[in-house]
């Protein structure tokens, strides 16, 4: 039982005592409470909000602009490299958007626009009225971070469209020129952030390509500097075609000696005691040596004959010739990119521009104050009935 009750149950007992005449005053006393609380949930609330948008708020202007992140359309092309730049190529356009939301709603394009245009003395006072300007109520709290939330709750609202990928940016302001000058800035920078963005893309593609072309002509060089000294340290040019070389003297020396075989053979034939026998045998044997010494240098299992030197020749001719067809690769690629670099990758297109407000939007005054009223009838009626509640169980 509480301060409020027991009046009313005193007037409740003497009823009941036989004392009628404390009815009125017990009628009064309900009808004195119903009107304090219809005043303080009703009247004065409307009466503030009559007040406040009647005569106090100030007009708002929106300014409203649309936009879409697009990115340039590439032709679908069958190389590899092709692949490689459109898979290192930025995303898809619709990512991107998200990132030029988010700059929008950022400090930093809050630094830049208070900067460039002082919005801070725009949205203060005398523009705005003591509830809507910056600081509110006039208070002495003026930092960044209190003025990014006035900013992202008062002043840009942006909405993205995933089906269209259309976003919508909406800039409020006290004047007209300045809602539509904030928008202008605020899409010239999100363009700025785009070129700056397709400038590291550009960057770092150049700087892939030509890292790889200073590898790759590393690699050409220790290459062609590790097959010179092979070469030299081993007295042999190209041991494929040296070996090619000596095999032909060696079927020349064989045709010799078929030759002169053929020749000892008639002439013994002719007179066992021909004086030329000696000298055809001495020019047979000469000549098997000869082919045994050739076929030895080319195909011998020693270090110095060309086939164990071919081993490591190739080798080495192979890591050049590798080298050389990645140097030819990483030099199209660097073009290619040099090439993708004169392109606009990607870019924001204007699908509305910010326009000019001819009236004001905010507040909305009529809609305000009964939205109040309302709010005040409901509140009312609520406590009304809880507050008949709590008597009627109190006096059980």
């Amino acid at each position: 039982m509480d301060a409020t009750t027991t009046p009313y149950l005193n007037f409740r007992r003497g009823i009941s005592n036989g004392n009628p005449s404390k009815m009125p005053i017990l009628s009064f006393y309900r009808m004195t409470q119903t009107r304090l609380l219809f005043l303080l949930t009703v009247f004065i609330p409307t009466l503030i909000a009559v007040t406040y948008y009647g005569f106090i708020a100030a007009d708002v202007y929106v300014s409203e602009s649309r936009f879409v992140v697009r990115s340039e359309q590439r032709r679908p092309g069958g190389s590899l490299l092709s692949s490689f730049l459109e898979e290192s190529s930025f995303g898809r356009a619709q990512d991107d958007a998200w990132i030029v939301n988010d700059y929008v709603l950022s400090m930093d394009a809050l630094r830049s626009l208070d900067s460039s245009m002082q919005l801070r003395r725009r949205v203060g006072s005398p523009y705005g009225d003591v509830v809507s300007r910056f600081p509110q109520f006039g208070g002495s709290d003026v930092t960044y971070e209190k003025f990014l939330d006035y900013y992202r709750s008062r002043i840009v609202a942006v909405v993205h469209d995933s089906t269209t990928s259309i976003t919508t940016l909406r800039t409020s302001a006290f004047d007209p020129a300045s809602a539509r000058e904030i928008n202008e800035h605020l899409l010239t920078m999100s363009e700025a952030l785009v070129n700056e963005l397709n400038r590291r893309a550009r960057q770092d593609e150049m700087q892939y390509a030509s890292t790889m072309v200073q590898d790759a002509q590393n690699r050409v060089k220790a290459a062609a500097l590790a097959l010179s000294e092979y070469r030299m340290s081993n007295a042999v040019f190209d041991p494929e075609r040296q070996s090619a070389l000596q095999l032909q003297l060696v079927g020349k020396l064989q045709d010799e000696m078929l030759a002169t075989r053929a020749r000892l053979a008639e002439v013994e034939a002719l007179s066992p005691d021909n004086p030329q026998i000696r000298p055809l045998k001495t020019r047979i044997a000469a000549i098997g040596y000869e082919i045994d010494a050739v076929s030895t240098k080319v195909m011998g299992r020693g270090d110095g004959s060309f086939a164990a030197r071919s081993r490591e020749f190739e080798r080495l001719n192979i890591e050049k010739g590798f080298a050389e067809r990645q140097l030819a690769s990483a030099l199209a690629l660097q073009e290619q990119a040099r090439s993708e670099a004169a392109k606009k990758q990607l870019y924001i297109a204007r699908v509305v521009q910010p326009r000019l407000p001819d009236a004001a939007e905010e507040p909305r005054r009529l809609r305000s104050v009964l939205i109040v009223l309302t709010m005040g009838l409901v509140t009312w009626g609520l406590l009304s009935l809880l507050l008949s509640g709590v008597r009627e169980h109190t006096l059980e």
